[in-house]
C-alpha cells in the first residue's frame, strides 16, 4: 500500500470514527419517545416547573462578575425572539433570575410546565446559536437513607442483596418519586386483620379508623375476645394471653397485630425505632384474632368489611384498604366460606396477602394461603435460603424475609404496658413485607388491578440463594421478594423515567502473562451522582475499589480467560451489573475492542482509568493499521518494490 493510500485510509476512519461517536452523543441526549396517553399522563402528575440553565457562547464580552449580570439579563431578554418565533412566547417568555457562572445563567418562563414541556422548550432554546445548551433547571433531593435509630443495626430485612443476601431491596424503591411524592405507601390504606393493635408511639400516627370482628363464642362467653363484648369499633389489642391448657396452648399476650402492623406501616424517617415498608400508608387495623386464635366466620366477614363490601350489622368502612395482610391460618384446603369472601375481596380491587405457615412443610401450606386469588408469602432466611420452618408447597407465590424481624410490640405479658420493639421469626412477618411492596405499587399507580401487583411482585422476584432447596423445587415461588424491581418495572411501565444507575459495558480487558492490569468503571444515577460499586468473582490477587471503581492486577495470573462481575451496591440490579472478561493471553488481537457507549456514563478499559475520548479511538486505529502496514512489509531489502 502507497504512503498516499495509507495516509487517506486513516483519515476516512478518523473521519467515520469521529462521526459514529458524535452519533452515538447525539442519540444519548435525544429524549425517548413516549406514547402520547402516556405522556399526558406525565405533564399531568408531575410538579410544575418554570426554570432553564441556558449557557451561551462565549463573545469575549462580560469579565466581571457586574458585567456578567448585565449580559445574562440582556442576552436572556433577547432569547424571547427565537422563542416567539418557535410558536411558544404566549406562554413561555423568559426573563432572567440569576446567574451560576460568567457565561451561564437561569431563566424563568412566564407560566409554569410540565418536565415535558419545559424540557422541549431548552430544546428550542438550544437551537439559538448563541446558545451553547439549555437544560432545565432541575431541583435535587437527599439521598433516602432512613434516620430511624434501628434501621441500621435492626433491619437488614430491607436492605440491598448486597448488604444483606435476602434483604427485601427497599433503599431503592424509596429513593424513587411518584407525581412528585417519594415511592412510600402515601395515600394507600393497608388493611391489617389480626389481634388489633396498640397505640405504639412509632406506628399511631399511621393508624385510621378500624374494628373489632370477633364475636362472642357462645351467650354471654367472651373467651376468644378477651374485652368483654362483641363486635364493635374498637380495634385496640386487649392481649390473647392464656391460663387454660384444656383451651389451648398456655402462653403470654403475643402482640402479633402490633408486630405485623410495624413491619408494613412503622412511620419513617421520624429520628426513632424502625421503619415501615410502606411507612406513610394508612394502617387499617382489624382485629378477628383473639384468645387462642379465631374463626373462619369472623375473619371472612372482616376481610370482606376491609374491602369496603357490606357486612349486615357491621357499620360500612370508611375506609376500604386495596391490600389486605393475612398472617395467619389453618391446615386444610380452602374453605369455600373463605373462597367467597376473597374473590369478593380481590373483585373489590383488593389485593390479598397471606402468610404460607410455619409447620415445615415442604408440601402443603395452609388456608387461606391456599385459597385462589391470593399471595401467598412464605419465609426465607438472611442468606436467601427458604427457612427451614416455612411451609411451601402447590400455591405458594413468592418468599420475602421472616428471620428474626425487628418490629414495634408491647412489654406487658399479659394485659397492655410500655412501647418496645423486638426481632420475632415466622411466616407471619414474611407477608407484611409483600403487602408493603404491594402498597408501593398501589401509590404509583392508583387503581392498578390486583393481577397486575401479583404480576410485578412475581416477575421482579430474585432467584433463591444458589444450591438451596427452593433454588431447584418449584412449589416454593417465583423466588425472593425485591422492592426495587418492582417498584422499577412498575415506574417503567408508567412511563416515569428510570433512576437506577447506568453501567458502561466494559472491552475485554488484555494483559501479558505476569503483566500488570488496570483500569475503572463508573456509574452515575439519574441525578448525576457517582455510585459505589461491589465486585464479586474476583481473579486471585486482584483487587476492586467499590468506591473509585478501580481494578487492579499488580502481577496477572497465568494465560487463561478470568470473569467477574461489577455492580453498584445500591441494589439497582436492572441493567446495571456488567460482566468483565479479562484475557492474559500473548497474542493481543489487531481487531480493535471498541466499548458500547451508553447514555451516560463513561467507563475506560485499560491504561488507568481515564475517559475514552474519540481522538483516543482515533489513534488506537491508526496504531492498528500501522501495525498491519508493517506486517504487509515483507523485508528490508524488497522495501523499494511498489505494490
Amino acid at each position: 500500500m502507497s504512503d498516499t493510500r495509507f495516509m487517506a485510509a486513516v483519515a476516512c476512519v478518523s473521519v467515520l470514527a469521529s462521526a459514529s461517536l458524535h452519533a452515538l452523543a447525539q442519540n444519548t441526549t435525544e429524549p425517548r419517545v413516549q406514547p402520547r396517553a402516556v405522556m399526558q399522563q406525565l405533564w399531568e402528575s408531575q410538579p410544575r416547573m418554570n426554570r432553564l440553565i441556558v449557557k451561551f457562547r462565549d463573545d469575549g464580552s462580560s469579565k466581571t462578575t457586574a458585567q456578567s449580570a448585565a449580559s445574562g439579563q440582556e442576552r436572556v431578554q433577547a432569547l424571547n425572539r427565537s422563542v416567539a418565533m418557535a410558536g411558544r412566547a404566549t406562554t413561555s417568555m423568559l426573563t432572567y433570575l440569576k446567574s451560576v457562572s460568567q457565561h451561564t445563567h437561569v431563566a424563568q418562563t412566564s407560566a409554569t410546565m410540565s418536565h415535558a414541556e419545559l424540557r422541549a422548550l431548552a430544546q428550542t432554546v438550544a437551537l439559538d446559536p448563541r446558545v451553547e445548551y439549555a437544560e432545565v433547571d432541575e431541583r435535587v433531593f437527599a439521598h433516602f437513607v432512613p434516620n430511624d435509630t434501628s434501621y441500621t443495626s435492626q433491619q437488614g430485612n430491607l436492605k440491598s442483596p448486597f448488604v444483606e443476601a435476602g434483604g427485601a431491596n427497599l433503599p431503592n424503591a424509596w429513593g424513587r418519586m411518584a407525581a412528585g411524592v417519594p415511592v412510600s405507601g402515601a395515600g394507600v390504606t393497608v388493611a391489617v386483620l389480626d389481634t388489633g393493635y396498640r397505640p405504639h408511639a412509632d406506628l399511631a400516627a399511621n393508624i385510621v379508623g378500624g374494628y373489632d370482628f370477633i364475636s362472642q363464642d357462645g351467650f354471654n362467653d367472651f373467651t376468644t375476645a378477651n374485652d368483654g363484648n362483641a363486635r364493635d369499633a374498637d380495634a385496640l389489642d386487649p392481649g390473647d394471653w392464656n391460663t387454660q391448657a384444656s383451651l389451648c396452648d398456655v402462653e403470654n399476650s403475643s402482640w402479633h397485630g402490633t408486630k405485623v402492623a410495624g413491619i408494613i406501616g412503622a412511620v419513617g424517617n421520624n429520628g426513632t425505632g424502625i421503619i415501615g415498608v410502606a411507612y406513610r400508608a394508612r394502617i387499617l387495623p382489624v382485629r378477628v384474632l383473639g384468645v387462642c386464635g379465631g374463626y373462619t366466620s369472623d375473619t371472612a366477614a372482616a376481610l370482606q368489611w376491609a374491602a369496603g363490601i357490606s357486612v349486615p350489622g357491621v357499620p360500612a368502612n370508611p375506609n376500604p384498604a386495596k391490600v389486605i395482610n393475612m398472617s395467619f391460618g389453618r391446615s386444610g384446603t380452602c374453605s369455600l366460606t373463605y373462597q367467597n369472601a376473597i374473590t369478593a375481596a380481590r373483585t373489590a380491587g383488593s389485593v390479598i396477602v397471606v402468610s404460607t405457615g410455619n409447620e415445615y412443610s415442604k408440601t402443603t401450606i395452609t388456608q387461606p394461603a391456599n385459597c385462589a386469588g391470593v399471595i401467598a408469602v412464605a419465609a426465607h432466611t438472611s442468606t436467601g435460603a427458604a427457612s427451614d420452618y416455612t411451609n411451601v408447597g402447590p400455591g405458594t407465590t413468592i418468599s420475602a424475609p421472616g428471620n428474626s424481624i425487628y418490629t414495634t410490640k408491647n412489654t406487658g405479658t399479659t394485659v397492655p404496658d410500655a412501647d418496645s420493639y423486638g426481632a420475632h421469626t415466622g411466616t407471619s412477618f414474611s407477608a407484611p413485607h409483600v403487602a408493603g411492596v404491594a402498597a408501593l405499587l398501589m401509590q404509583i399507580k392508583p387503581g392498578i388491578s390486583p393481577a397486575e401487583v401479583q404480576a410485578h411482585l412475581v416477575n421482579s422476584a430474585r432467584p433463591y440463594a444458589s444450591g438451596t432447596y427452593c433454588a431447584s423445587h418449584s412449589d416454593c415461588g417465583a423466588g425472593m421478594l425485591d422492592a426495587f424491581k418492582a417498584v422499577h418495572t412498575l415506574l417503567q411501565s408508567q412511563g416515569i423515567a428510570n433512576a437506577a444507575p447506568l453501567m458502561n459495558a466494559l472491552p475485554t480487558q488484555y494483559v501479558l502473562p505476569g503483566g500488570t492490569l488496570q483500569f475503572t468503571a463508573s456509574a452515575r444515577d439519574a441525578e448525576g451522582d457517582a455510585v459505589a460499586f461491589i465486585g464479586s468473582g474476583l481473579p486471585a490477587g486482584a483487587t476492586f475499589n467499590a468506591v473509585t471503581g478501580v481494578f487492579t492486577w499488580s502481577k496477572a495470573q497465568p494465560a487463561g480467560d478470568y470473569t467477574f462481575v461489577i455492580q453498584p451496591t445500591d441494589g439497582a440490579t436492572l441493567g446495571a451489573s456488567i460482566s468483565v472478561k479479562i484475557s492474559v493471553t500473548t497474542a493481543i488481537p489487531v481487531e480493535p475492542v471498541v466499548p458500547v457507549t451508553p447514555a451516560a456514563p463513561v467507563a475506560s478499559g485499560g491504561g488507568g482509568g481515564g475517559s475514552l475520548h474519540w481522538i483516543d479511538v482515533v489513534a488506537g486505529l491508526f496504531l492498528l493499521l500501522a501495525t498491519a502496514r508493517l506486517r504487509q512489509t515483507p523485508a528490508p531489502k524488497r522495501v523499494d518494490q511498489q505494490d
